[in-house]
């Protein structure tokens, strides 16, 4: 009685297992291999987009708001007192870049004005990157912001726009 009550559990055990969640057809049909897929290059082609199609007045805004953005970052990253080099060196070199583009845009006697304060953000460069315990971070905090203050005095649009080439 004993060896048929086991038998019996047994092949009811075995029947759960072979038939288990899925049906009994879908576990023991062997799946289709699937096709050797090649993985398709990426081509990527660089495009240049031209400023021809921009006015002057558009492209020195552009340009002054993205100088603004990044002196807004150098004095961010100042002001915080963040010891992340590269992020101060980064916003000025971009920052001095955009200047350099504005500087492009405008008659002679404006170019040797914002000169001066092209100079002056690269004295700013070499402060900061003299100072490496930044013990003079303060000073280079006010430099900045002075420097922010002026540029957006003189070179804002309403007040160099008889000045555009």
């Amino acid at each position: 009685m004993r060896h048929r009550i086991f038998l019996l559990v047994t092949v009811y055990l075995l029947l759960v297992a072979i038939l288990g969640c899925e049906a009994f057809t879908r576990k023991f049909i062997r799946k289709p291999k699937a096709e050797e897929k090649k993985p398709e290059e990426i081509v990527l082609i660089p495009q240049e987009y031209n400023a021809e199609g921009i006015n002057k007045e558009e492209l020195y805004r552009e340009y002054f708001l993205y100088w603004e953005s990044w002196q807004d970052e150098l004095i961010d990253i100042l002001s915080s007192r963040d010891l992340n080099r590269k992020k101060q060196v980064d916003s000025l070199r971009e920052a001095v870049k955009n200047l350099v583009n504005m500087r492009g845009l405008l008659l002679p006697e404006k170019q040797i004005l914002l000169d001066n304060y092209i100079n002056e953000m690269n004295n700013l460069s070499e402060d900061i990157t003299k100072d490496i315990y930044t013990d003079f971070m303060s000073n280079s905090l006010m430099k900045a912001q002075r420097i922010k203050r002026k540029i957006q005095r003189d070179f804002s649009f309403s007040k160099i726009k008889d000045y555009l080439r």
